[in-house]
């Protein structure tokens, strides 16, 4: 009894560290699996599109973990009998088939026997039309009673205590997104939330509004696709780079006849992922050939005379040096000079170099 007292209080403790920014997922299967009396412990996350998205595991050896991940996932009985159950809803192998229906199937046959697997037990967390996620436990022995015990006693009291720190992450989740919404709707960027297959997971008001219009970028099967094949593949290669590093990278698109899309890929922050699954930050903004860049910005960002970003700003409209010049009521020659003098602020050797980089804001 002290023992179990022992384990139950580890195991609630890390449990409450489900609100963290970044969650001890090892802690909390390790101590949730030993509270359980497993021989290990999961957590596994699937998409909308019952694409593998997150696999935590302890006590999985690497092969097995491996096999999981790089194919059996695919053939996992519980999550393909359990895409349409609820959260709180408990799934055991040894109830809900026979040992011949078990028997017959791949992931038994070719998975659990290689893993000495005799029963898996699982509790679905969350069930949405994002993600579909379960904390399991494996066992090398059947113990036909073992989920009704999991929902008495202390044991029940564990999952409670596990599902209640959830809806609190997620309500903080929603708070953060909210935030991070309204901070870059403030500079009319759209941003959204994908994983590893960009699938969408979140997306702002002005993200929907673009990919509506599908003059680019668009969602198609729940993924964030483009409409134009090269932009797709470098699209694809751009965001397995930024998993791989977690450097941040952008790209243009075009977005209709005069129009393109700036694009920044970056490694979103923890807090913003419900299940320990790593995601991805899109920021968009369209922007317009003929738009006239921001003066006040251009002299912010390349630290140059309110009069200098005029004329950049004239530049990078189209202007020549002698309309900026009539355009301000100012000579040819000091605008010649102005010109002079951004070249050599802004480190560039030509005139389209200066018009380059006023384009990029």
């Amino acid at each position: 009894m002290l023992k179990h007292q022992i384990v139950f209080s580890r195991a609630m403790e890390a449990v409450h560290h489900l609100t963290d920014p970044d969650p001890p997922w090892q802690d909390i299967l390790r101590t949730a699996r030993d509270l359980v009396g497993a021989d290990s412990g999961t957590l596994i996350v699937f998409d909308a599109r019952n694409k593998l998205s997150n696999l935590s595991a302890i006590g999985f050896s690497d092969a097995c973990f491996a096999d999981y991940q790089g194919h059996y996932y695919r053939h996992d009985v519980l999550e393909h009998d359990s895409r349409t159950a609820p959260a709180g809803t408990w799934l055991d192998t040894a109830r809900m088939y026979s040992s011949a229906q078990l028997h017959r199937t791949e992931f038994y046959a070719d998975f659990m026997v290689k893993h000495r697997m005799a029963q898996i037990i699982s509790l679905i967390v969350e069930s949405n039309s994002v993600l579909h996620a379960t904390i399991g436990f494996q066992r090398s022995t059947i113990d036909a009673k073992a989920s009704a015990r999991l929902q008495t006693g202390d044991f029940a009291r564990y999952f409670r205590l596990l599902q209640s720190q959830l809806a609190q992450r997620q309500k903080a989740l929603t708070i953060g997104w909210k935030s991070v919404e309204s901070a870059f709707s403030e500079v009319n960027e759209a941003v959204l939330l994908i994983n590893q297959e960009s699938m969408v997971n979140k997306m702002s008001t002005l993200a929907r509004h673009y990919v509506e219009e599908a003059r680019g970028w668009l969602v198609r099967g729940g993924r964030l696709r483009h409409v134009d094949a090269k932009s797709q593949r470098l699209f694809d290669i751009y965001c397995a780079a930024t998993f791989h590093d977690g450097q941040t990278r952008s790209l243009a698109t075009a977005a209709g006849w005069g129009e393109f899309d700036w694009m920044d890929l970056s490694a979103a922050p923890d807090a913003l992922s419900l299940l320990g699954g790593r995601l991805l930050l899109v920021r968009l903004r369209r922007k317009s050939a003929f738009a006239k860049p921001d003066i006040d910005k251009l002299e912010s960002v390349f630290d140059i005379t309110h009069a200098e970003a005029a004329v950049l700003a004239g530049l990078a409209a189209g202007h020549s040096v002698e309309e900026v010049a009539t355009l301000r009521q100012s000579s040819v020659l000091t605008v010649r000079k102005q010109v002079a003098s951004l070249l050599s602020k802004m480190e560039c050797s030509r005139q389209a170099e200066l018009v380059r980089l006023a384009s990029l804001l």
